[in-house]
């Protein structure tokens, strides 16, 4: 249960309706018809309340549990209750105060359980904007308990608990359209506990997981939140398979309107001071950095997911003695795919709209997507530099490879460059002769042909730009003329 799940039941799209500088039953009454647009209407679920210069806004699923029910499954959330005030000018105060649980149970399948002792929020929604242009919300105190059943594995309990979190976001208007969001999330205190289930002649094993504290900045471009508004409105007025067909007009509309949904996302989180503890010894990481960035449905197709580890320490009973010297300390890799041109394939699929009932899409419409997709017929994918060091030495390494569906044989370039290859041969020199003696001949072979830098540090330059061709440092290894 996190900031974003609570606002995203806050679709308050109130164009067109009058302002209510003063709560009335009238404005509660509109409030109450707007809500039901995007939640639907079913009796008991939207509840607005006149309380004194404002409105007590209650959405209760309790009604629509009942529906889960008859399928077989339960499910319960404690209703939440916001306060809301009108501005006058064109802005809403929304605040909440309370605690929240839900539980949710899938005979045979799952059980889940999540409680959560306090929320608190403000924030400020623009009518105009159809955003919060800031918002604030604090978390205390919580767990979740959820039991799987997987007819293969097993069963598996997992126990998350988190001490407190807290979010900032503010929203503007976007320079292109849309609207520009930040956020700012920071938790302390996470515990996770789970248990393995035996496995081709193994035991259980019981897995614990704990950070003291996780960290998350982020940015969105240009998000359309109009358009998610439109499409929620869309289903709640199509709530039948019958009825999303007969209208399928309508959502191909909305989307072709929201596109490109958004410009541009980037995330950067930190997690400090991890202990991972199992029965075959503990793993620890001083800090886990994780980066995404990614395009919207726009022409310059991008997703980039890079991942930092810094102050590894591995089980060293797990390891003989020879390899301690020589474990990795730090560890990065940096990934990117770049090439593809998401806005045409997503013109193209706006084309299974209208597609008359029951047709399935042909080769042609397969091909004609595959096409717009890739316009060049290939991905490039990057290896942005990144790098594994332990105590002595250091291997960096970047490249790039291009790909795709039809390419029979990928190219690309890379380049590794090493320090400290004197305290890889110790080790190794230490190890058991059957290891040292492949080792051993694999590394020299390497160093053979490496070229040397101003640094001393030792580089392999590896070009396989043309397809079957493969040279290092400017020595064919196959393909050569």
């Amino acid at each position: 249960m996190n900031r974003s799940a609570i606002l995203a039941v806050l679709p308050l799209v109130f164009a067109g309706s009058a302002a209510f500088a003063e709560a009335t039953d009238a404005g509660a009454a509109r409030l109450t018809e707007v809500f039901q647009t995007y939640l639907g209407s079913v009796d008991g679920v939207v509840t607005v309340e006149v309380e004194g210069d404002g409105y007590t806004l209650t959405l209760d699923a309790t009604p629509l549990s009942a529906l889960a029910a008859e399928n077989g499954g339960t499910a319960t959330i404690s209703p939440l209750v916001m306060t809301l005030t009108d501005n006058g000018d064109g802005t809403w105060d929304v605040s909440q105060d309370q605690a929240l649980t839900m539980t949710l149970a899938a005979p045979g399948q799952v059980d889940m359980a999540v409680a959560v002792e306090s929320v608190t929020s403000d924030g400020v929604f623009d009518e105009a904007l159809m955003s919060f242009t800031s918002s604030t919300a604090e978390m205390t105190n919580m767990t979740m308990v959820q039991r799987i059943n997987d007819p293969n594995a097993g069963e598996m309990t997992v126990n998350i608990s988190v001490a407190s979190a807290s979010y900032v976001t503010t929203g503007v208007a976007g320079a292109a359209g849309g609207v520009d969001n930040t956020v700012t999330m920071q938790m302390t205190g996470f515990t996770e506990t789970f248990g393995l289930p035996p496995s081709d002649g193994m035991p259980g094993m019981p897995v614990s997981i704990t950070a003291e504290s996780i960290t998350q900045t982020g940015k969105i471009d240009g998000l359309r939140p109009d358009a998610f508004y439109q499409a929620m409105a869309w289903f709640v007025a199509n709530p039948t398979e019958e009825a999303m067909v007969a209208q399928k007009a309508g959502i191909k509309a909305i989307l072709q309107a929201g596109l490109p949904l958004f410009g541009a996302m980037t995330t950067t989180s930190t997690a400090k001071n991890i202990a991972i503890s199992t029965p075959m010894g503990g793993v620890g990481m001083a800090e886990v950095g994780i980066d995404l960035n990614m395009n919207g449905v726009v022409a310059e197709g991008k997703v980039r997911q890079a991942i930092s580890v810094k102050g590894l320490t591995l089980p060293v009973e797990m390891m003989p003695a020879w390899a301690l010297p020589i474990l990795p300390k730090d560890v990065s890799i940096d990934l990117q795919v770049t090439g593809f041109d998401a806005a045409a394939a997503a013109n193209v699929a706006m084309g299974l709209f209208d597609l008359p009932d029951g047709m399935e899409p042909d080769a042609a419409f397969d091909a004609a997507l595959l096409a717009a997709l890739l316009p060049s017929g290939e991905v490039t994918i990057g290896l942005n530099p990144g790098a594994i060091s332990g105590e002595g030495y250091a291997l960096s390494y970047e490249g790039a490879m291009n790909a795709g569906p039809e390419t029979e044989i990928p190219t690309g370039t890379a380049k590794i460059t090493l320090t400290g290859i004197e305290a890889l041969q110790a080790a190794l020199d230490a190890a058991p002769d059957d290891i040292k003696g492949q080792a051993m001949m694999g590394v020299g072979m390497a160093q053979g042909m490496a070229k040397t830098d101003a640094n001393g540090a030792l580089v392999w330059e590896i070009d396989a730009s043309k397809p079957g061709s493969l040279s290092v440092n400017g020595t064919q290894m196959m393909g050569g003329n």
